[in-house]
């Protein structure tokens, strides 16, 4: 099991890969999960890592069913988080800083 995390000083945001394969992953936040592509994954992490790398931009994790799980969005130092996991969706504000730690969890993908 691979555990990513993303904050501020007030929330953290935490889910868990649970399950692999080369098709999908099978992703636990508490106890509700989703289901996203592979190809999914990996599409988010690059993005996220140029988004980190240049500080602006904004990268998106999908679920099997089109629809965007979560979405994190650079301004200049500023980031922005949206998790819609479920049926709850939670937004809130950190900074570069808090995000380097989750660009590694995710992972860089060349």
């Amino acid at each position: 099991m691979h555990h990513i995390e993303i904050g501020n000083d007030e929330t953290i945001f935490e889910f868990s890969i649970i399950e692999a394969s080369r098709e999908t992953l099978r992703l636990a936040h508490g106890l509700v999960t989703e289901i996203v592509r592979t190809e999914a994954y990996v599409r988010f992490a690059r993005d996220l890592t140029d988004a980190f790398h240049t500080l602006v931009g904004v990268c998106r994790l999908w679920n099997e069913e089109g629809r965007a799980i979560l979405t994190i969005s650079f301004d200049r130092g500023r980031v922005e988080v949206e998790t819609a996991w479920g049926q709850v969706t939670r937004r809130f504000v950190t900074d570069q800083s808090y995000v380097t730690r989750t660009v590694g969890q995710v992972g860089i993908v060349e």
